[in-house]
């Protein structure tokens, strides 16, 4: 029979985001332990504990990345030939499901329940309504719904996509934000070729929801954006960037120069292309940077970095593909790419702070500040292990710790 692991632990490297399921007899345990001896990338393997009524294992193999899994795949058929019973790509039957899906929360079981929600019914709460809007939120359930907008501009790395093709990506970020927040998180892809389309969904989709969350969309439209819809949007308005990765990697900055004995005040700090990271800037410095350089990669030569950061406590870059003097740490971080599997959980991620920040909005009913996003990257900061960047994203109590730090300033932020 096969084991769970022959070596006890995993080859690293391994990503599940790049696997194949397979449905094996116990006679090909060996051929399936050839195939992975000769795999030309790393690959780690899980298998059921309990085989099926037939005596057969699912065994589910994560490899390194696209090259090795099209080799495994292609190994596995040929070698295993009929007892290869059945296989399938984990990430596709995940993507397959839609991920989350609506729930019925009022009673249907008695007649009374569904007479309790028909048009007589209804017109007594809508009437109540439109005489007192204020109380829509009591007596809906927009007060805990909200929109994950994304017009595809801006998708892992990828350029412009059709709007329907972001949909995976938009359901994964809803299934987290659910799962940290408990709101009732909408996916929703926008065709908005101007960037007014965008304010103009924001703008219908206001009556509905109590907040909409700009994500998977360019920078710069998001911006502009905001700009249309001007210092009081109609609804709680959050991005990903300001309010999410931006808040992330101010934190893991003051943990970076901390955990290299560095004082922040002291520190030295250039931030490569920042006009990708928000209000990045501001926040690094309400933070306690004491010496921030901005460097524009796109307007010097290729080697001017090397200039700008001598003897530079860390480098903040954005691009990913900086090129810094020999001998200065970096934190590597791109708005639109998460960082790689292994780091997932402690490289700056929107999540790191946007569950927090949006539960903060959507409790208070107040903007999100920049006085929130301080407070949300002081919060990060004081929940992170010793010697880590940042707090893993579903450490226990660390939405809950960001949403009460964030909310205690809103609550008095004049603004």
């Amino acid at each position: 029979m096969l084991s769970r692991d022959s070596s006890g632990r995993d080859r690293p490297g391994a990503n599940p985001a790049f696997s194949v399921r397979i449905h094996v007899p116990p006679n090909a345990a060996d051929i399936v332990e050839s195939v992975l001896a000769d795999a030309p990338g790393a690959v780690s393997r899980r298998i059921d504990e309990h085989p099926d009524a037939m005596g057969a294992f699912r065994i589910t193999l994560d490899a390194d990345g696209p090259r090795t899994l099209a080799w495994l795949t292609d190994a596995l058929t040929h070698r295993l030939g009929a007892d290869l019973l059945h296989t399938q790509d984990p990430v596709f039957t995940t993507a397959s499901t839609g991920k989350l899906t609506l729930r019925v929360c009022a009673p249907t079981t008695t007649g009374l329940d569904v007479a309790l929600m028909d048009a007589d019914a209804d017109r007594r709460v809508v009437s109540h309504l439109a005489q007192h809007p204020e109380h829509t939120d009591r007596y809906t359930g927009r007060g805990h719904r909200v929109a994950l907008v994304s017009d595809a501009s801006a998708v892992l790395g990828f350029e412009a996509l059709p709007p329907d093709a972001v949909l995976p990506a938009l359901e994964s970020q809803a299934v987290h934000l659910r799962r940290a927040t408990g709101l009732d998180v909408f996916p929703l892809p926008l065709a908005a070729p101007r960037v007014e389309d965008i304010a103009q969904a924001v703008r219908l989709l206001a009556p509905g929801f109590s907040a909409v969350v700009l994500m998977h969309t360019r920078f710069d439209r998001v911006t502009t954006t905001r700009s249309v819809l001007g210092p009081t949007p109609p609804v709680l308005l959050l991005d990903a960037v300001n309010d999410g990765l931006a808040v992330a990697i101010a934190a893991a900055t003051v943990n970076a120069l901390v955990n290299r004995g560095v004082n922040p005040l002291s520190a030295r700090v250039v931030v490569v292309d920042p006009a990708a990271g928000g209000d990045l800037a501001g926040l690094l410095i309400a933070s306690g940077i004491g010496d921030l350089t901005l460097f524009d990669p796109f307007a010097h030569r290729a080697d001017a970095l090397r200039d700008v950061a001598e003897d530079t406590d860390l480098i903040v870059d954005l691009t990913a593909f900086a090129t810094p003097p020999p001998g200065v740490p970096v934190l590597r971080t791109r708005p639109d790419t998460p960082p790689a599997f292994p780091a997932t959980t402690t490289g700056p991620r929107p999540l790191h702070a946007l569950p927090g920040l949006l539960t903060a909005a959507t409790t208070t009913r107040r903007p999100v500040t920049m006085h929130a996003r301080v407070a949300a990257a002081h919060a990060l900061i004081e929940n992170t292990p010793r010697n880590a960047l940042l707090p893993p994203t579903d450490q226990p109590g660390l939405t809950a710790a960001v949403a009460a730090a964030a909310a205690r300033v809103l609550d008095t932020d004049p603004t």
